[in-house]
């Protein structure tokens, strides 16, 4: 980038506008920028840094000080820049935040920064392209063409004051601190400790990996359960302290195929115990059926010697069975011939107690009659029973007559209720028009006084606002008194302050010689003229001022007009206020604004009961419209259902002298119906009584007949001579249910015990034989107990076998973690121990970069200084302890002179 021309106004300690054409100053290849401290030489720099970036060159600087002390408050500051890269010519125009005369009134107003940036055709180019005239937008464009930012600008375009006479001051081993900040080579310190940090981390995760490898070779060796005299277990054990993959596997492999090799001989042998069990407990079984069989075989003979001695008491059992068998069809005709002789005499006897229940068969004794006044008591039951159903109707409405009477008398007094009722309200409606037109006039007068509330309210908020202004200004012209007593006191202090500095300012200037006097060491250069000697130097004026004085003198003078600026603002701010507040107020004072309130107030509230009493009263209307239709429509059908009850009345008065009429007939010689009808039915209950009577004494004989013959034809069949023969064979259900179980048991009993002697196993034995099942015991339980060893054995054998695959299958896969966590981290580590220079390398990161970069300075700095003193001098980097590049080296300079051969160190 190539600066063209910079022009500036109101900047640092130039009230004035400046330009100042670069590409005339340097027409020469190099100029120089000179002047006493405080001259302005740096503000230059930071006009430069400002137009770019909007910040000033030094870090910890402020913009603030831009703004010139001595420029007329309405000069605006700015900064205008000329410069050209290679995206082209550029101008760029700025101006930082300040303070402000304001246009009207009194006082300040802050005015915020603003930036204006243009695309030239050339370096001389006045006009140009407009690109932006945002603050944002001009600093992202200026980004992408000078392609620095702010730090790396100020790094390697323009040194801020201070750093470099810093470097030349500092001490060797301090001058590699202060060209990383010159050089901005932090990022590689950061890279040095990120690679040391990954190496640690890594050597972190090596011994991680180790140690899981060790974990993983012991529990493959307990696993193994090797003995300490085994011929495998030292070779493992050193070959796990060695991480050998190959000897490890190999070694793992072989225990492993001996472990299986020990797992399958122990399966072997615990299937030959098995087969051996086996054999033992068929023998086993064998002696048990043996010994089961002899056992039943003897059981059922002697059952059978015993079912022999039972045959003749069987046979007496089998005769009784058989007579009680053949009495028992006889009994049963027995009991029917008991039972119809006990029916047939209860029937005779109810027909003797009821022969006088009907009168017409009084002439007749009770055992003489049959069938002829069975018939004739029928006719009589079929009579009353039509006399006495064609009553049945009017029985119910005799019933009824005196209630139906009762009704009507009733209804009668409801329609002449009614009638009243109707006539009442026939009057009401008749008299609801004239209350309508009193409730519509309401309506209507409390709309008209409703209708005003918008303006009253709108007034009363003029009045509420004129209220407010009125009292914000009586408030508002105290507080502009108390704001100009404090200006003018502000005021004055910034004068005090201001005079106070400008004479500080000035003795300090006077006395300034004497300061740089006074920081001359013998055999040192001067930072004026550079010479080692110092034959005169000035003396310190009377009443001499140091810089720190002039310093605080000149921050209490910007405190001072800091608090000027803030009182007039106050003040500007308080005027404002208060004609704002008078305007409010128009002209009212508070008392007065307060009384206008109040009666705005109470007209808006009698309005507002108007609007309540409006919707009040128009609710009501409509209700007393609803009202008088519902009573219309109630009116009409009251007189409808008034019309009807009278009709019906009427009906029902006939109806029932018809129906007393009908009744006074059907009773005849009686007084009512009901008697008639009772009287009939104490006739009908009767003659059914002694006919069920009469019926059921000539079923009972009919019953007996038969039964006397069932009797004797029962006695010829089972062969007894008469019915007392047949009462003593006879026996109970239970004695014939006994007997026939006892047969049934013994015939049982002897079939069981012959077809178990003919079962196969039983039938072939001859009682000679013997069964030994405690030897076969005996001899099952040791092969039971061989068994249980050989299981356990197997068991034991296989779970080592398993244990050992397993564990050398976590132990294969550690010793690959193992493998592939080192083959991650030799890199890491190599690239750790060159930056840091822990092995081998003198020099770190950081320091070999920091060399670089200052070997081509210095190269860069060679081709200035040849040109500058035609060849004469020269700077040599020296190294300053031993003339090494280790890695704790400083770095320095010296100046070679060419003609006198002699090295100057600076």
């Amino acid at each position: 980038m190539r600066v063209h021309r910079l022009t500036f106004q109101a900047i640092g300690p130039f009230p004035d506008r400046h330009t100042i054409d670069v590409d005339r100053l340097s027409a020469g290849g190099l100029f120089l920028l000179e002047g006493p401290t405080g001259a302005g030489k740096s503000t230059i720099i930071d006009a430069v840094v400002f137009a770019l970036y909007g910040q000033v060159a030094g870090a910890d600087a402020s913009e603030d000080r831009l703004h010139s002390d001595h420029a007329d408050p309405g000069v605006e500051p700015f900064v205008e820049m000329v410069f050209s890269t290679a995206a082209g010519s550029f101008r760029v125009w700025r101006s930082p935040k300040h303070e402000r005369p304001k246009q009207r009134g009194t006082g300040t107003v802050t005015q915020n920064s603003r930036a204006k940036l243009w695309q030239l055709s050339s370096a001389e180019d006045e006009a140009g392209q407009v690109l932006s005239a945002h603050v944002q937008e001009v600093g992202g464009e200026l980004g992408r063409i000078v392609a620095l930012d702010r730090a790396q600008f100020t790094q390697t375009v323009v040194l801020p004051q201070g750093q470099f006479a810093a470097f030349l001051r500092a001490r060797p081993e301090d001058r590699r601190t202060v060209l990383q900040e010159v050089f901005g080579t932090e990022v590689y310190e950061r890279v040095q400790q990120q690679l040391a940090e990954m190496a640690k981390e890594a050597r972190a995760g090596l011994a991680g990996a180790a140690g899981e490898v060790g974990s993983a070779a012991a529990a493959f060796v307990q696993a193994a359960a090797l003995p300490e005299d085994d011929a495998l277990r030292a070779p493992l054990c050193a070959a796990a302290t060695e991480r050998d993959t190959a000897v490890l596997s190999t070694l793992s492999q072989e225990v492993c195929a001996r472990s299986a090799a020990a797992a399958d001989a122990a399966a072997a042998a615990e299937q030959g115990a098995r087969a051996a069990e086996r054999a033992a407990q068929g023998q086993l079984d064998e002696q048990r059926d043996l010994a089961a069989r002899l056992s039943r075989r003897a059981t059922l003979i002697a059952e059978q010697g015993r079912l022999d001695a039972r045959a003749a008491e069987v046979r007496a059992v089998s005769e009784e069975l058989a007579g009680a068998r053949r009495a028992t069809a006889v009994t049963a005709a027995l009991r029917a011939r008991q039972t119809a002789v006990e029916r047939h005499d209860r029937a005779l006897a109810r027909l003797v107690e009821g022969a006088g229940l009907v009168p017409e068969m009084g002439a007749t004794a009770p055992a003489e009659l049959g069938p002829r006044e069975l018939a004739a008591l029928g006719r009589l039951v079929e009579q009353c029973t039509d006399e006495r159903g064609g009553l049945a109707e009017l029985l119910s409405v005799e019933a009824g007559l005196p209630a139906r009477a009762a009704a009507l008398v009733t209804e009668q007094r409801e329609v002449d209720a009614a009638t009243d009722h109707v006539e009442q309200r026939r009057t009401e409606l008749a008299a609801r028009p004239a209350r309508r037109a009193e409730l519509d006039a309401e309506v209507a007068a409390a709309a008209r006084q409703a209708a005003t509330l918008p303006g009253l309210r709108a007034a009363q908020e003029t009045a509420a606002d004129r209220l407010v202004g009125a009292e914000l200004a009586v408030e508002r012209a105290a507080a502009l008194a108390r704001a100009a007593d404090t200006v003018q006191q502000a005021a004055a202090a910034a004068r005090a302050a201001a005079d106070t500095e400008h004479a500080l300012r000035r003795r300090w200037v006077d006395g300034m010689a004497s300061e740089l006097a006074g920081g001359l060491r013998a055999d040192e250069p001067c930072p004026v003229c550079g010479s080692a000697e110092h034959p005169a130097p000035a003396t310190p004026a009377p009443q001499h001022v140091t810089a720190e004085q002039v310093e605080h003198a000149a921050l209490a003078r910007q405190r001072a007009e800091e608090q000027l600026a803030a009182a007039r603002t106050e003040h500007a701010r308080t005027e404002e206020q208060l004609t704002a507040a008078r305007a409010a107020a128009h002209g009212q004072d508070p008392d007065q604004a307060r009384a206008a309130v109040e009666s705005c107030r109470r007209a808006v509230s009698e309005t507002e009961d108007a609007v309540r009493r409006t919707e009040r009263l128009t609710t009501e209307l409509a209700g007393f419209d609803e009202e008088t239709a519902h009573l219309a429509e109630a009116v009409g059908t009251l007189s409808r259902d008034l019309a009807t009850a009278t009709e019906r009345l009427a009906n029902a008065r006939r109806q029932l002298t018809a129906d007393r009429e009908r009744c006074a007939q059907a009773a005849g010689d009686h007084a009512t119906v009901t008697d008639r009808a009772a009287e009939l039915a104490a006739q009908l209950t009767a003659a059914k009584e002694l006919e069920h009577r009469l019926d059921e004494r000539l079923a009972a004989a009919g019953a007996l007949a038969d039964a006397e013959e069932l009797l004797a034809e029962s006695l010829t069949e089972a062969g007894f001579a008469d019915a007392e023969a047949a009462r003593r064979a006879a026996r109970t259900p239970q004695q014939v249910h006994q007997l026939d179980r006892v047969l049934h048991q013994h015939a049982a009993d002897v079939e069981r015990v012959a077809t178990g002697l003919a079962e196969e196993g039983v039938a072939e034995l001859t009682g000679q034989e013997r069964a030994d099942v405690t030897a076969a015991e005996r001899a099952h339980h040791h092969t039971q107990q061989a068994l249980t060893e050989a299981t356990r054995r197997c068991a034991a054998a296989q779970s080592c076998a398993q244990q050992s695959a397993d564990a050398r299958r976590d132990l294969v896969g550690a010793l690959d973690r193992h493998g592939t966590q080192a083959a991650a981290a030799a890199p890491v580590l190599r690239m750790a121990a060159l930056a840091n220079a822990t092995e081998g390398s003198a020099t770190t990161l950081a320091t070999f970069v920091l060399l670089q970069r200052f070997e081509d300075v210095v190269a860069a700095a060679n081709e200035r200084l040849s040109m500058m003193s035609d060849g004469r001098y020269s700077l040599e980097r020296i190294d300053t302890e031993g003339g090494q590049r280790s890695r704790k080296a400083g770095l320095g300079l010296q100046v070679r002179d060419h003609v006198t051969e002699t090295p100057r160190d600076p």
